[in-house]
């Protein structure tokens, strides 16, 4: 089973931005180097994708160019890979803050937006695949390739085709957001044959959305952490912009195994923080996990996580939080032992996300709503950035 080198899915990722929109003379053309076109016959004219994206109750969306299905040459000539582009109107950035939870092909909860786009997709997607299944035989591989949305979509892309055409998939991510919830992501890792996902240390997309949004675990460690950048910077999350690390950049390998794993810090792990030692938090990746993490401990030490992880599923994200700092009032309130955990979360959570004057008082709904409401606005406004800049 054949597996695309680091090099090679960077640049697949990083091309295939091209085919957005057609040229001047109504024509999509995708320009890439010779090593690329060695390996995958990426013509657009009859492998191109288009998707609809930035759609609320039906208005908005903007059809595009989305992704490209390419044949594979010389060592690949048995596979296929699906090239997926990020974002880059703003159609686009509405898909990625469409944060609601819907039902994805293989019945799992997942990112609304997401979802969306990748349906807009898969008729054509599938007539093509189907066709190209028709050439090849044997031993075929689906490669499936993608950064920020890009990321996300072919995920969405990867599993549903492990579903529909029973081949082997391989999925490639660069900057990925988290796509669904932990049935999603634990079902994902079960079907997709293998998974690289890729990061930067200070990237502040693959942070989002927050709990109970999850990546889905990847086997043996984590994900690929292409560079050791500390901190949550917009500039972290490029392809390959001048003056900044660039994926396409630290990700030149030509094979997996030179690159460095960067393995779950909190997986499973439980995480109880204290008040007064909340000033060592900071703005940093780790920091994001870490509050993750102590959220889910809090949940779980109090009994509340099985019914909170539940009606993620059957709720909008505003309504989701609306419950979660609800039932946080009502943890608090159970015991002092809780109360003093409550408080250490939230004020980690303040200082994580600039407010560090902000002292925790009173653990009311309302306090807790709003500290909720501060991190999450700090990261998206970092991935905002982050997503304008590409």
């Amino acid at each position: 089973m054949s597996t695309i080198t680091p090099k090679i899915a960077s640049e697949l990722a990083d091309a295939v931005y091209q085919i957005r929109q057609p040229d001047r003379t109504g024509n999509y053309a995708l320009e890439i180097n010779p090593g690329l076109r060695k390996a995958f016959d990426l013509e657009p004219k009859n492998n191109l994708i288009i998707g609809e994206t930035g759609g609320f109750f039906g208005l908005y969306t903007k059809k595009s160019g989305f992704a490209v299905i390419g044949e594979g040459q010389d060592r690949f000539r048995k596979d296929t890979v699906i090239a997926v582009r990020g974002s880059k109107t703003d159609a686009d950035y509405l898909t990625n803050f469409d944060v609601g939870i819907s039902t994805g092909t293989n019945n799992q909860s997942v990112h609304s937006g997401f979802e969306e786009t990748f349906s807009s997709m898969r008729p054509t997607m599938e007539k093509k695949l189907k066709s190209r299944m028709k050439q090849v035989r044997g031993e075929h591989t689906i490669h499936c390739v993608g950064h920020s949305l890009g990321g996300a979509l072919a995920s969405l892309i990867a599993d549903w085709v492990k579903a529909q055409f029973q081949t082997q998939v391989k999925l490639y991510t660069f900057g990925a957001p988290r796509v669904g919830l932990n049935g999603y992501a634990l079902t994902n890792t079960a079907r997709i044959d293998n998974h690289y996902r890729c990061t930067h240390g200070a990237d502040p997309v693959p942070l989002v959305p927050v709990w109970p949004f999850i990546h889905a675990p990847t086997e043996g460690a984590g994900e690929y952490r292409l560079d050791g950048s500390e901190g949550i910077k917009f500039t972290a999350h490029s392809m390959g912009i001048t003056g900044t690390p660039g994926y396409r950049n630290t990700a030149k390998a030509d094979d997996w195994g030179e690159l460095k794993k960067q393995s779950t810090r909190f997986l499973n792990q439980p995480v109880r923080l204290r008040y007064e030692d909340r000033l060592r938090a900071s703005f940093t990746n780790y920091w994001s996990e870490k509050l993750n993490a102590a959220l889910i401990t809090l949940l779980k030490d109090a009994g509340h996580y099985s019914a909170i992880a539940g009606q993620a599923t059957v709720s909008s994200a505003l309504t989701f939080y609306d419950r979660l700092a609800r039932s946080l009032e009502k943890i608090a309130e159970a015991s002092t032992e809780f109360a003093e955990q409550t408080a250490g979360l939230l004020g980690h959570m303040l200082v994580f996300a600039g407010k560090a004057a902000v002292t925790v008082t009173k653990l009311t709904y309302q306090f807790i709503r709003w500290v909720f409401e501060t991190t999450i606005g700090a990261l998206n406004r970092c991935v905002k950035k982050a997503l304008e800049s590409l």
